[in-house]
């Protein structure tokens, strides 16, 4: 039996993971900032979920040496990609110490104890900053803007370090946005699922947001942790776009959302008209490498996510009014 150890297993990326590993037989160990954000079914799966806070990530070198995983799934970050705000403007800090100086002791306490473990880092396309061209392969320059993206370029060149220096197996996922019924409310993408279902169940709630024509690159969650596995499936590591390649506009994301409940999205949301939209090349990715390399194909399509993210607003509203 594999064991492997999920750091940030509370996300949907951590959901969705745990799940495909239990299907494959794997022990498996989680750490979470608290109890609390683990999903309850999520908790009969695994073997232990360890409480841990990353800005003191010395209880991670401990936990490695105590269980010696087979494989280590690096999926905590500090602020999410698509959040705004402290994400492109607050203090570096917190990003290097989460993003990057946990990983680092990870990789570290992997060399010192279970140098044959496989370890998984999750980047994200903002490495590439502001891109110049569309899409982005793994060659494609990095000239991170934000302190997520600079946090995340570093981890990626540490990861790579590891490899070459010590002979340490790491693959970094450079993954592109990913959704799931499982995202959180502060994403555009929850958002307009839910505004379709509040008005599919006549509980409408205008929603504006700031461009129906941002190009973005959506995939499913689901598909994703499938890619994060198989690159250490690998006999060797190396750096891997994760992403569908395929660009749809928000338009597109919240016409397919309203006609899945029947509705005209045009009277429930509308567009920020002061928002000046940005002249940079829109994130999209290049999966033909890991598609080559891992064999890996995304089996969800883009209305088929939306649909279902759609699905889980009404089922959570219909639970909560019948609840009432």
């Amino acid at each position: 039996m594999n064991r492997a150890l999920i750091i940030g297993v509370s996300g949907q990326d951590g959901y969705y993971l745990s799940r495909l590993l239990h299907d494959k037989q794997y022990e498996i160990y989680g750490t979470s900032l608290t109890h609390a954000e683990v999903s309850p079914d999520l908790t009969q799966i695994l073997e232990r979920v360890v409480v841990i806070d990353l800005n003191n990530s010395g209880n991670l070198r401990d936990l490695i040496q105590e269980i010696k995983p087979d494989e280590v799934y690096y999926l905590a970050a500090h602020h999410f990609s698509s959040q705004s705000g402290e994400n492109r403007t607050g203090e570096l800090a917190p990003f290097v110490t989460v993003n990057l100086l946990a990983a680092d002791d990870v990789l570290r306490a992997l060399v010192d104890y279970c140098n044959k473990c496989k370890f998984f880092y999750a980047a994200s396309s903002h490495i590439f900053g502001l891109p110049e061209t569309f899409p982005q392969n793994e060659l494609t320059p990095q000239r991170p803007n934000t302190p997520y993206g600079i946090s995340k370029s570093a981890a990626l060149h540490v990861c790579r370090y590891y490899r070459e220096a010590f002979g340490l197996f790491t693959a970094v996922g450079i993954l592109y946005n990913h959704e799931s019924p499982r995202r959180g409310l502060s994403f555009i993408t929850k958002q307009i699922a839910r505004a379709a279902a509040l008005a599919h169940r006549g509980m409408p709630q205008k929603l504006v947001i700031r461009s129906f024509d941002s190009v973005v690159d959506w995939g499913a969650a689901e598909d994703y942790v499938k890619a994060m596995w198989l690159t250490l499936q690998q006999s060797n590591g190396g750096e891997y776009i994760i992403a569908s390649g395929v660009p749809h506009t928000v338009r597109n994301f919240v016409d397919a959302a309203f006609s899945h409940v029947g509705l005209n999205a045009d009277e429930y949301i509308s567009q920020d008209e002061s928002f000046v939209p940005s002249t940079q090349a829109p994130y999209v990715g290049d999966p033909s490498k890991i598609k080559k390399i891992c064999g890996w194909e995304p089996s969800i399509s883009f209305e088929e996510l939306v649909c279902s993210m759609v699905d889980n607003e009404i089922k959570q509203l219909q639970q909560t009014t019948d609840g009432e």
